[in-house]
């Protein structure tokens, strides 16, 4: 079946690795956050420059409707389709029982994965049919269809080896708006979720979730994962005065 591609990314500068990994697509779809261009074409990707506004839900809802194909799989710029995967996806037929495919995502920081703790278990709906469904949230976007779900064992690999100055740099940006979701959410801010969900994050990630067996880098993420949680909450502390 074909399949199109489509990649949310802050820069039309697309690892060409990344690129050569979904060249089994027949069409690839790159929506850049930036101000209003004009659209183009380069063989079978196309570029369409529109400003994110802090909504990446309506940024992926944007690619699914300029879409050709009837299947549509999402990466972001730093997601690596290893050769497996991209078998697994080409062997898929339009006759397939299911509306859209779970992918495991693994990632991996100087070449060492994450295999515990909060990330070590990511499972994200990645490949489904277009028509079915749209995104919704903000951030932490999520890709709600109809129809039943399947999922594929081989895993996208998400590349990290600057992950601590991408982890901070991305925790100032969406904890605000973060913030504003899960007050309309019917989760307010109080002291008791300042003071103990920072605390349950890294207890969770490196106790529960067994982070400490990835080494330093659990260690690290762990602590990163409770400081984002704290950074929400003093953002929701900040909005309600």
């Amino acid at each position: 079946m074909k399949i199109t591609v489509a990649i949310i990314s802050k820069s039309e500068k697309i690892n060409k690795s990344v690129l050569d990994s979904v060249n089994f697509a027949s069409e690839i779809i790159i929506v850049v956050d930036s101000p209003v261009k004009k659209s183009k074409t380069i063989g079978k990707t196309h570029f369409y420059y529109r400003p994110l506004n802090n909504n990446f839900a309506s940024q992926r809802n944007f690619a699914l409707k300029r879409a050709k194909n009837n299947w549509v799989f999402f990466i972001d710029d730093d997601e690596y389709v290893g050769t497996e995967l991209a078998r697994e996806i080409q062997s898929l037929t339009s006759k397939t029982k299911y509306s859209g495919f779970m992918i495991k995502r693994v990632d991996v920081c100087f070449h060492q994965p994450f295999l515990y703790g909060e990330t070590g278990n990511t499972r994200l709906l990645h490949l489904a049919k277009r028509k079915l469904g749209n995104f919704t949230r903000p951030v932490h976007e999520n890709w709600k269809i109809k129809g039943m779900v399947g999922e594929l064992s081989s895993p996208l690999y998400h590349v990290k080896d600057n992950f601590i100055s991408e982890f901070i740099n991305r925790m100032t940006h969406y904890a605000s708006i973060d913030a504003h979701i899960l007050t309309k959410e019917n989760k307010p801010f109080t002291f008791w979720r300042l003071i103990l969900n920072p605390k349950g994050k890294f207890i969770q990630n490196y106790i529960f979730k067994l982070g400490f067996l990835d080494g330093t880098i659990g260690l690290f993420l762990a602590y990163l994962m409770s400081v984002q949680s704290l950074t929400v909450r003093i953002f929701q502390w900040t909005k309600r005065n």
